[in-house]
């Protein structure tokens, strides 16, 4: 079994940490495959990332009044659908990779559960293993497929979003919001989270709407998530040390319907979601082919880029106040159908 820990960071919140042995398997087969197997393999996570983070920006469609405030702790999760939590091998472009006989063609994703499908190397073909380097093996390399993280029977599979954010009433009922994660390190791993937007009451600009007994306003925000999860590894066969770096950025703007109904408020928000991320290893890493005893260095081998597109977003919630304490919860239908649960505190 290929070792991949899993690190648990708050509540739900995990990431793939994979070691410096796993990658240098993959490495052999040359920059190209390297790069489309690790686009597969991490290509749903980076959606869940894109699709989260635009998320949980607001829980009523009215602003605060002049200086009034909310602090709100939340959680965004954006589900990666059963059909994407694998990929088949025969569906990509390899440049030398081979399945191995026997083996089953799909394999995991990160969150694709285990798997005894192995590929090959094959020998006596000139492979571009980056660097201006190019190897050719005397005998065929085979080596298991990475597994992915055992999620069976989970109701909502993704990546969480946990964020702290800061909303305050501004004139012409105008809110700014501020979300954050000061850069924070747990192990090996660093991650960070800031994000602005501004909510906006436009019934106030609209003759007529104005008696209409609802909240009606626009928003616009902007997010940006960044992951670091560091390694150091060696043996006789392999050494590397480097780091897996995930990014991911967010635009989301909606128009926003809520009605105050005593202590609850339910609100309905419709517009889209525009995001991007992106996938690097970074760092040195060396090799000696077994057959020819040749070493290999290969620096910084994988440079992905994930375009999340854009997406129409339809989302409903609800708000439960009690005086100055909120909780709410909202779903979001999008490319990843999203759940977001938080609660606060809001004045004014």
């Amino acid at each position: 079994m290929k070792k991949i820990n899993l690190l648990l960071l708050l509540f739900a919140f995990s990431v793939s940490n994979i070691k410096a042995q796993d990658l240098g398997e993959i490495l052999e087969a040359g920059a190209a495959d390297a790069s489309l197997y690790f686009e597969q393999y991490v290509g749903p996570v980076a959606a869940s990332f894109t699709n989260g983070l635009g998320a949980g920006w607001y829980n009523t469609a009215k602003p605060h009044k002049l200086l009034g405030f909310d602090l709100t702790f939340g959680v965004n999760l954006a589900n990666i659908p059963s059909g994407e939590r694998t990929f088949d091998y025969d569906d990509v472009n390899w440049n030398t990779l081979q399945l191995a006989s026997g083996s089953s063609s799909e394999f995991p994703t990160i969150v694709g559960g285990f798997t005894d499908s192995e590929l090959v190397i094959p020998a006596n073909v000139p492979i571009d293993v980056g660097n201006g380097q190019t190897i050719t093996y005397e005998q065929p390399i085979e080596f298991p497929a990475l597994d992915g993280a055992d999620v069976e029977g989970l109701p909502v599979v993704g990546f969480p979003v946990p964020y702290a954010q800061l909303g305050v009433g501004l004139p012409k009922n105008t809110d700014l919001k501020v979300r954050i994660i000061p850069s924070t390190e747990i192990e090996d791993v660093s991650l960070s989270l800031i994000g602005v937007g501004v909510m906006h009451d436009i019934k106030q600009w609209v003759p007529g709407l104005k008696q209409i007994p609802f909240d009606f306003s626009g928003f616009i925000g902007w997010t940006r998530f960044s992951l670091d999860s560091e390694f150091d590894d060696s043996s006789a066969e392999f050494s590397g040390s480097g780091a897996v770096e995930i990014s991911a950025s967010s635009f989301t703007m909606q128009g926003i319907i809520s009605k105050k109904l005593a202590i609850f408020t339910p609100y309905v928000g419709l517009g889209f979601v525009v995001g991007s991320s992106s996938l690097d290893v970074t760092g040195q890493y060396e090799y000696t082919e077994s057959s020819t005893g040749q070493t290999v260095t290969v620096n910084d081998p994988i440079s992905l880029d994930f375009d999340g597109g854009s997406s129409p977003r339809l989302n409903a919630g609800l708000r439960l106040k009690l005086l100055i304490l909120t909780f709410h919860a909202e779903y979001a239908l999008q490319k990843y159908n999203t759940l977001t649960a938080g609660v606060g505190i809001s004045i004014r």
